[in-house]
């Protein structure tokens, strides 16, 4: 086998790891797919939770790893609106699709397009990296699960069509949260939208649309998101996005007695327990492949970035670069707040 057929990828050899770096052959195309060369992925839990409990996983040796961005080099024989050259960000991952070696811990990888979204030109790569995963769960538990309209993604469609009267979003300061405040607040300009998150985060929550953040360490949280609330009746709904319900067990007394009292908890392994009579949904970003206009999810970054309309939810740090350091910075993932981590290829 020719060097310049083979490609480099890191596979986990077994729950837990080790991981190794193994030389395979690069992968052939669909013919709605594209050929990336990686240049930068970036971490997310599932990565450590995949590891560590196999979650998603088949069968071993595995290549992990769900989000990354680099240079197209190939293109399937249906591709029109990519070509060789361009820059991509995308949903790579081994939760993404069946193929055995379709993680982002590799040189190369493989991906539809409709994973795909083109670099927006205002921003770096790592930060292109550091954005799918986080917009397209965002915008499957507003659209999908608790039915509210983002018409400024008019592809993507609720079938009901219910705007809240006020929203909780539990851990704004997660890649996740910091989407979620922006959508709402590009939706809806005068919705209150509280969020929780350690102090040091408040003002970039604020920036971003959040009408009022509380330190989610505080010993009367709960009291203080109901004084805070409208009329300091409550919340319409919470969106939890980091299982903050499994700890704050009475977190739905912030609920609103007269409201929709909806609880959309961000799918993370930790189940959340919540009181009878509260409607109570587990969100993630595989919805989006049943929804009307789904496939437009990741597509539709690029437009909204480089308009302004969605900017980077958090900051993005380099933790480390090249596979065979991947592992040895992986854990990083786990303790990060505020930032998103990624890694250089």
């Amino acid at each position: 086998m020719a060097l310049g057929e083979t490609t480099a990828q890191l596979q986990c050899v077994q729950q837990g790891g080790p991981f190794k770096v193994v030389h395979v052959p690069k992968p052939p195309l669909a013919p709605d797919e594209v050929l990336i060369r990686q240049r930068v992925i970036a971490f997310n839990l599932v990565d450590v939770k995949q590891r560590d409990l196999g979650i998603g996983i088949s069968h071993w040796p595995r290549v992990l790893g769900i989000e990354g961005a680099g240079v197209i080099e190939a293109v399937g024989s249906s591709v029109r609106d990519l070509e060789p050259g361009d820059e991509v960000a995308g949903w790579h991952g081994s939760g993404a699709h069946e193929i055995i070696w379709g993680g982002a811990f590799q040189e190369r990888v493989a991906v539809a397009t409709h994973f795909l979204a083109k670099k927006p030109k205002n921003i770096n790569l790592e930060e292109a990296a550091s954005l799918p995963i986080a917009f397209v769960t965002a915008v499957c538990t507003i659209v999908d699960s608790l039915k509210i309209p983002l018409p400024f993604l008019p592809k993507v469609i609720s079938t009901e069509g219910q705007v809240p009267s006020s929203v909780l979003i539990l851990g704004g300061s997660s890649t996740v949260g910091a989407a979620a405040i922006q959508l709402l607040r590009r939706a809806y300009p005068s919705l209150p939208i509280l969020a929780t998150s350690s102090a040091k985060h408040h003002a970039r929550l604020v920036d971003l649309g959040a009408t009022h953040v509380v330190d989610y360490k505080s010993s009367t949280v709960v009291a203080d998101i109901a004084a805070l609330s409208p009329g300091a009746a409550g919340v319409d709904l919470i969106i939890d996005c980091v299982s903050a319900g499994a700890s704050q067990t009475d977190i739905c007394d912030v609920l609103d007695p007269a409201g929709s009292k909806r609880y959309a908890a961000v799918l993370t392994g930790v189940p959340v327990p919540v009181p009878e009579g509260v409607d109570h949904m587990v969100t993630g970003a595989l919805s989006m492949f049943d929804m009307k206009g789904g496939k437009e999810i990741i597509p539709s970054l690029t437009k909204l970035v480089e308009e302004g309309t969605y900017k980077v939810p958090l900051p993005v740090r380099v933790v480390g670069h090249g596979l065979e350091e991947l592992p040895n910075v992986l854990d990083e993932v786990k303790t990060v707040s505020g930032e998103k981590v990624v890694l250089t290829l």
